[in-house]
Formats: C-alpha cells, sequence, structure tokens
C-alpha cells in the first residue's frame, strides 16, 4: 500500500505558480542570451565596418597620390614651370581647383601642349616588364553627392565612384574643404583657380562612412573614419 502511495504521489504533475517561476527564469536567461548576440553583432558590424572605410579611404587616397604624383609631366617642361618666366610650352599641372575638386594634367605625348580627351598609351613596369597603359592627359577628381569622383577623359565614359558616404572634416568642429591648395613655402593659396601656377601642395581632407551597405544593415555599427594627406607635386620645383 505504502509503495501505491508513493508511485500515486510522483506521478503528480507542476503547479501553476511553479511554471511561471520557470517561464520567467527561461524568459530571463533568452533575454540575456539575445542581448549578449545584439551586442556581438553590434561590435562586429562596428569592427567590419570601419575595417571597410579605412580600406577604402586608403585606396582612394593611394589613387590621388598617384596622379598627382605624375601631374605636370612633360618630357621638355617637367621641373621647369617655374613662374613668371616658365619655358616655352609650358602648362599648369593642376587647374579648376576648388573646395570640391580639380583637373590634373601631363603631358604624355610630348607634344608641348594638353590635348583634353586623346589617349596615350604610357609604359608602366610590372615585374621588370614594360607594358603599356592607356593615359589621358588630364585627370579630374570631384566630390559629388557624397561620392569621390574620378575620371580621365577619353579613357573613362563617366566618372568612376572611388569611395562612398564623403562628408567634411572636421576640425574643432568646423568643417573643412576637401581639398585645399598650398604654394611653393606651405602656404595656403587664397585663389588656386586664378593662380593654379602656384600650386605645389594639394591638401586633402575628408570623412569616409560605411561603404556599400544598406542603412538597415550598418546603422547599428556606424562608423566614419578620417582620410587627410597632403601631397607634394613632383614634376614641379
Amino acid at each position: 500500500m505504502n509503495m501505491g502511495v508513493r508511485g500515486r504521489a510522483d506521478q503528480r504533475g507542476f503547479t501553476l505558480a511553479e511554471l511561471l517561476v520557470t517561464i520567467a527564469i527561461l524568459g530571463l536567461i533568452m533575454i540575456g542570451v539575445l542581448t549578449l548576440l545584439m551586442t556581438g553583432n553590434q561590435s562586429y558590424l562596428t569592427g567590419s565596418n570601419q575595417a571597410e572605410a579605412q580600406a577604402s579611404a586608403r585606396a582612394a587616397l593611394e589613387r590621388v597620390t598617384l596622379d598627382l604624383r605624375e601631374a605636370g609631366y612633360g618630357p621638355t617642361t617637367d621641373q621647369n614651370c617655374v613662374p613668371p618666366t616658365p619655358v616655352a610650352g609650358c602648362f599648369n599641372a593642376v587647374i579648376a581647383a576648388s573646395a570640391t575638386g580639380f583637373t590634373l594634367q601631363s603631358d604624355w605625348n610630348g607634344n608641348g601642349a594638353i590635348n583634353a580627351g586623346v589617349i596615350v598609351p604610357v609604359n608602366y613596369t610590372f615585374g621588370g616588364v614594360a607594358t603599356p597603359v592607356n593615359r589621358g592627359e588630364q585627370v579630374t577628381y570631384t566630390v559629388v553627392g557624397g561620392n569621390l569622383q574620378r575620371q580621365e577623359p577619353g579613357v573613362d565614359a563617366a566618372p568612376l565612384v572611388l569611395v562612398t558616404s564623403v562628408q567634411q572634416a572636421l576640425t574643432g568642429g568646423a568643417p573643412q574643404p576637401f581639398f585645399t591648395y598650398l604654394d611653393i613655402n606651405g602656404v595656403v593659396i587664397a585663389n588656386p583657380a586664378a593662380t593654379p601656377e602656384q600650386i605645389r601642395t594639394i591638401w586633402v581632407q575628408m570623412r569616409v562612412g560605411v561603404q556599400n551597405q544598406p542603412p538597415a544593415i550598418w546603422m547599428a555599427g556606424a562608423v566614419q573614419v578620417t582620410m587627410s594627406d597632403r601631397i607634394r607635386l613632383r614634376n614641379r620645383i
């Protein structure tokens, strides 16, 4: 009889109070797990977005640097365009200079003039092998609609986007121009469009945000990185 009583007692279920306590405990555990997952996901998004923004900004700056290093090249005028008495056939390495863009010029075909839209095969050495690369004698950089764009007339049918989500850099909370132009002494040129022959250095400053992701994905890990560099023209003394 005692065994039967104990058997019937073992078959009893949970009370309502016990179920509610169990559900509450499980709920707290699930909330903790969910919070941990969300925090980890946000940290991952922040890290990956920052790495992507930095890589994109670095690649864009390297492209700008390469073009600026080549700007002003000309077989008969290289290094000799010094105002006020430059050599014959001299041309400005930078024209149309503004806070949001500029155009670079190089005399690749060596005819003493800049031929916009003309394609010239220029030999570059890759791995010890000279390879002809089609180049135009002008390259234009502009910041339009939050994008840094590059176009080489004759080579590019339309501007190519180098980096997106571009904004002005901040110094002490004040927005700075994307491009600032300095003379041979490192002094800012007040009107670079009117005196392009004075330009010797271009100061690039911009903030770059998350690349190639819709807001629904990246907002949790939104980041901005600042890229800044002063790039000296090599083909002008």
